[in-house]
């Protein structure tokens, strides 16, 4: 019969324990979850922040959902990713209707117009993710309220992948609070106004994406060259995020 021995299997479970939070990926049983996982732990944000805005790739995005509670059932149920080179659209695009596993409320369908029908057969946020990590790249993620989209594919990479998207984050809004001196809260189509940018296809992810996209190169245009890095935006929408 073996000897047990106590303190040999609690000391090697504190190993196990030790060797999760030092490398939590090499725990992951699937090879396209540790793929995902190694492409945003190996993102390097400083470096990012100090190319310059014309030579920098930028990926705008923009979801649907069925509602605005990303910790509280809400989900994705449409994506779309457009890739820029400095401010200008490469052609590069990415979009995918996305099942969120739960109904869609009728008055998340009167603005976005998606119906359970229509996502039935789409893959889930999950399912996309990967795709989703490739397409980013390295890269400076732009949005218009941008932390809403990172929030809910951070809540499903997370408990899934063990990791969460660290690119530097760019969102039209607080640089128009910028550009334009005011304070407060405004929608993507308060800022398409004053950028004189029209907004088609309004509450899809693709049609927001594109205008936000327009609205990026409008705001930076008010620098007075491209040549300043990314940092300097960063800079900039970090003090009217603190005053507004």
């Amino acid at each position: 019969m073996r000897a047990i021995d106590p303190l040999g299997g609690l000391f090697g479970r504190l190993h196990i324990g030790v060797r999760r939070r030092l490398n939590p990926g090499a725990f992951l049983a699937d090879s396209e979850q540790r793929t995902v996982y190694n492409r945003l732990r190996t993102v390097k944000p400083r470096e990012l922040c100090r190319y310059p805005i014309a030579q920098t790739r930028f990926v705008v995005i923009d979801t649907e959902t069925t509602g605005f509670q990303a910790y509280a059932g809400d989900e994705i149920v449409s994506i779309a990713l457009i890739e820029l080179q400095g401010v200008e659209p490469t052609g590069r695009v990415f979009t995918s209707l996305v099942n969120p596993g739960r109904p869609i409320p009728p008055a998340s369908t009167a603005i976005h117009q998606l119906t359970d029908a229509d996502v039935a057969e789409a893959p889930s946020i999950a399912e996309l993710l990967p795709d989703i990590v490739r397409f980013i790249g390295e890269s400076t993620v732009i949005g218009h309220h941008v932390s809403f989209d990172l929030r809910f594919l951070n809540k499903t990479l997370q408990p899934q992948f063990l990791c969460r998207i660290r690119h530097p984050w760019l969102d039209t809004m607080l640089l128009f609070l910028a550009v334009s001196g005011r304070l407060g809260h405004y929608s993507l189509e308060e800022v398409a106004q004053f950028c004189d940018v029209a907004i088609h296809d309004r509450h899809t992810a693709y049609g927001d994406a594109v205008a936000t996209a327009a609205m990026f190169k409008v705001l930076v245009s008010y620098l007075p060259s491209g040549s300043y890095p990314v940092s300097r935006l960063l800079k900039w929408q970090t003090h009217m995020g603190q005053l507004r």
